[in-house]
């Protein structure tokens, strides 16, 4: 059997495994060593995957992602979701619908303290859900605001999908942050937009607060000081060049535990790291696995067989990227974001520089189509972390209170398709 040939049979293994429910990390681990055996011999595949794994795992630039995700638990404890939120509240709750808007707010600027979604919606969600409900909100918006809004975290940086995607792709995980910025306040000023016009359109779904004075606004400010001090510290240090990405989570990490200090018993303390540490060996798990098979694929040749083939079709760039999205938008049903970013973008990249698109463009994209998994069904993984937090509301309720923000994203992303310049003005300003 020729090398392409026994790629094509690992993959499809791959995907039988994979459903079947075995976990991506021992998935791809298996199908990645069982590949080098049958092409190298037993010796040098253990000695292939241990390099593959050490080399790689040990990367300097990896340390930011333990970081990131302390980082996040930190700003929990310090309150700054519940003081976000309230601010929010305070300043839109007058508008149509304006809780509503105030909880997508919220979620934006958590996000730029919690680079994971799940954590998102799950924290917003027991901070939102109870004012949604105590104002008489329609059950579908409130949780779709939630579950919409907590995907933002991944856009948004801090962002642990967006540091991923630049390990795995090597490209500078500085600028792919960067370029989150505006996609990540486009994606939050549209779910407005849409909520606005909806509420306006049908005021049944949710009345607006009444009776917020100024002062009331303007004494809420002093809660989201915490917020613009993590971004000056994290976003404003790698603008500016002051500080690497690693360094930029290390700062980022001890200012929100100084923010944190004054709440934060050594219980608490305890459960961030214990937390910080599980789900980075978590990701770690997955990264090793899929570092094995991506090291058999390269000795396959079925990713540069598979670009040579795409860019050999008569048709253009513009056209197969829409493509290769759509291939997103249905296996983000049913894989988890990591392991669908680490899975497929060794195999993906290759075309995509052969057909002289920008791989920070396209990173972007793919985080884009990740979000939009997270929210549909039958893997919506934000659905199922809201749906413990959302008592008495159906799974079904959620999944279609998801689908105007779903419509939006993919609004969203068809003009980021076309208008790739949202995506590299600040990346591109800072090389400047």
């Amino acid at each position: 059997m020729d090398p392409v040939s026994t790629g094509i049979l690992a993959l499809t293994a791959l995907t039988l495994f994979l459903l079947s429910g075995v976990r991506i990390a021992f998935a791809t681990a298996m199908c990645g060593f069982f590949g080098l055996w049958l092409l190298r011999g037993y010796d040098p595949a253990a000695s292939l995957s241990i390099q593959s794994i050490l080399g790689h795992l040990i990367n300097y630039n990896l340390l930011v992602l333990p970081l990131f995700i302390m980082m996040g638990f930190f700003a929990y404890y310090a309150n700054i979701t519940r003081d976000i939120y309230w601010a929010a509240r305070q300043w839109l709750g007058h508008l149509p619908g304006g809780l509503a808007v105030a909880t997508v707010v919220g979620c934006a600027g958590f996000a730029a303290a919690c680079g994971a979604s799940t954590a998102s919606a799950a924290v917003m969600g027991r901070v939102a859900l109870p004012e949604l409900k105590k104002y008489g909100y329609d059950d579908k918006v409130s949780t779709g605001c939630v579950a919409a809004g907590g995907t933002m975290a991944i856009m948004i940086p801090p962002s642990v999908l967006i540091v991923i995607y630049g390990f795995i792709a090597e490209e500078s995980i500085g600028a792919l942050l960067l370029a989150g910025i505006l996609p990540g306040l486009l994606q939050a000023a549209s779910y407005v937009a849409m909520l606005l016009l909806r509420f306006k359109l049908n005021p049944a779904l949710g009345q607006p607060i009444t009776g917020i004075t100024w002062r009331d606004r303007f004494v809420a400010l002093k809660g989201i000081w915490g917020m613009i001090a993590i971004i000056l510290l994290v976003m404003g240090s790698m603008y500016t060049g002051l500080a690497t990405p690693t360094e930029a989570a290390g700062v980022g990490a001890f200012g929100a535990l100084l923010m944190a200090a004054p709440r934060l018993r050594l219980k608490e303390f305890g459960a961030s790291m214990i937390e910080t540490i599980r789900t980075t060996s978590l990701i770690f798990a997955i990264v090793a696995g899929v570092l094995i098979f991506v090291h058999f694929l390269g000795f396959t040749g079925t990713p540069a067989a598979l670009a040579k083939g795409i860019t050999e079709l008569d048709v253009s760039p513009t056209i197969v990227l829409i493509g290769i999205l759509c291939l997103y938008l249905v296996l983000g049903m049913f894989i988890d974001g990591i392991g669908m970013v680490l899975l497929t973008v060794p195999i993906i990249l290759p075309t995509i520089q052969q057909l002289g698109i920008d791989p920070i463009v396209f990173g972007i994209l793919v985080v884009r189509m990740v979000e939009i998994g997270l929210m549909t069904p039958p893997v919506g993984l934000n659905v199922y972390i809201l749906k413990g937090v959302a008592k008495g509301v159906s799974m079904g309720d959620i999944f279609r209170g998801c689908g105007w923000f779903v419509l939006v994203d993919i609004l969203n992303v068809a003009l980021l398709v076309a208008f790739p310049q949202i995506i590299l003005l600040i990346p591109h300003s800072m090389l400047k």
